[in-house]
């Protein structure tokens, strides 16, 4: 079984590459599973995977790395359930760190499920165009230190909806990324094109096992960065008789997006599934996009359409709980009834991850060091016994693949 984990920023396209490529392999006939992550609990990337039918877990209420051991159980419960050959497993837009909190954890303590794992990140080529040009950027600093640690550790830099640059723009960020990034393997892609898709993972199918740096981090700038957006997630339901409930929601979300902009809030990303019993439609808009709602409107008649939101902005939380209230009475009619349910509003907490592997030690003859490793995973931390023993380490054997090495 295979682990790729996705990383990348909000809004640079990950979760259409996920569900393309699981597609695709689905239709060759593999086995194929998704973890999806947020820091909310009703996520609007789970229902879009889920109804392309694809077998997902969802990891909540933090990213992977805080949530180390609800990650590992989502996979085993893929792994039983599905028996993947593929497993893709997407972080939280705004987590970083991913090396050391998951990709080194997963292979001390889980090695034994995979085949491999490989770590590629997503980024937007407008937004990294603009970060590598320097240009005044829409976010605060600290969000922006949380972006270049995440371009900083990629296995794999996937330079994500390079159709919407022109051939200047595409010339100018490859010269650019060439001069100022260190990521040796870097993909070009449109993740709605399937050539694009089937390129990315036979890359990823082809990378090699292979020693990793973790990140050098300050994690009070990164906990500042996480912070500084508000994560806003709710579900509302629109009925009416007239059966123009999806009208009435493409007026919701487009006012919703017009008191954002209104307010000059930044968006990281602003997800909205629309659900009937018969239809689903998922509308996204991000920190580049300047897209409207009209250009994202179908026509379906329903009497009764649910909307998922998920918004991340850079706002506080009762901000952008008074947007939503807003938008609501701005709609709001005697020919439609309109219900709330599910809210919540908050900004993430300090990261605090479940491991963190920064140092290497060599690996000794009969391999102590990974069995303390084991024995502290399975046992949990005992603060009182001695420092070298409650740091975590990574080995450092040198055994090839087919020698037969414990660790």
């Amino acid at each position: 079984m295979k682990l790729h984990v996705v990383g990348g920023f909000l809004g640079s396209g990950k979760t259409t590459a996920i569900t393309g490529i699981s597609t695709i392999l689905m239709n060759k006939g593999k086995k194929v599973g998704v973890v999806t992550n947020d820091q909310g609990t009703y996520l609007v990337d789970t229902r879009f995977v889920e109804s392309n039918k694809i077998p997902t877990e969802e990891v909540t209420n933090g990213c992977f790395c805080c949530n180390f051991d609800s990650l590992s159980s989502k996979i085993e419960q893929l792994k039983e359930a599905a028996q993947p050959d593929y497993i893709f497993a997407e972080s939280v837009g705004s987590c970083t760190d991913i090396v050391a909190t998951v990709i080194k954890p997963m292979l001390i303590f889980k090695k034994e499920l995979f085949s491999n794992i490989t770590f590629s990140v997503f980024a937007d080529s407008r937004l990294l165009l603009s970060f590598l040009r320097g240009d005044k950027l829409p976010f605060s600093d600290d969000i922006f230190y949380i972006y270049a640690k995440q371009l900083e550790e990629a296995d794999l830099l996937v330079v994500n909806k390079t159709d919407l640059l022109n051939k200047e723009e595409l010339e100018e960020i490859k010269e650019l990324i060439g001069l100022k990034l260190t990521t040796s393997k870097i993909l070009y892609q449109v993740s709605i094109n399937e050539n694009s898709l089937n390129n990315w993972l036979e890359t990823i199918d082809t990378i090699k096992r292979q020693k990793r740096e973790s990140l050098a981090i300050d994690y009070d700038i990164y906990g500042k960065g996480e912070a500084d957006l508000a994560w806003l997630d709710e579900e509302i339901t629109i009925e009416s008789e007239n059966r123009n409930a999806t009208a009435f929601a493409y007026q919701l979300i487009e006012e919703i997006l017009s008191l954002i902009r209104h307010h000059h809030f930044t968006i990281g990303h602003l997800k909205f599934m629309l659900i009937d019993q018969e239809w689903n439609q998922k509308i996204s808009f991000t920190t580049i996009s300047s897209e409207n709602v009209i250009n994202k409107q179908l026509h379906h008649s329903s009497k009764q359409i649910k909307i998922m939101v998920n918004a991340r902005i850079e706002t506080t939380p009762d901000q952008a709980k008074e947007i939503i209230k807003n938008a609501i009475l701005a709609i709001s009619t005697p020919e439609i009834t309109i219900t709330e349910s599910n809210a919540i509003a908050f900004q993430p907490g300090y990261p605090n991850p479940t491991h963190r592997i920064i140092r290497s030690m060599p690996c000794c003859d009969d391999c102590q060091c990974i069995k303390r490793l084991n024995r502290l995973n399975n046992e949990g931390i005992d603060h009182n016994i001695d420092d070298q023993e409650t740091a975590f380490t990574e080995c450092l054997c040198e055994c090839s693949e087919d020698e037969d090495c414990c660790c």
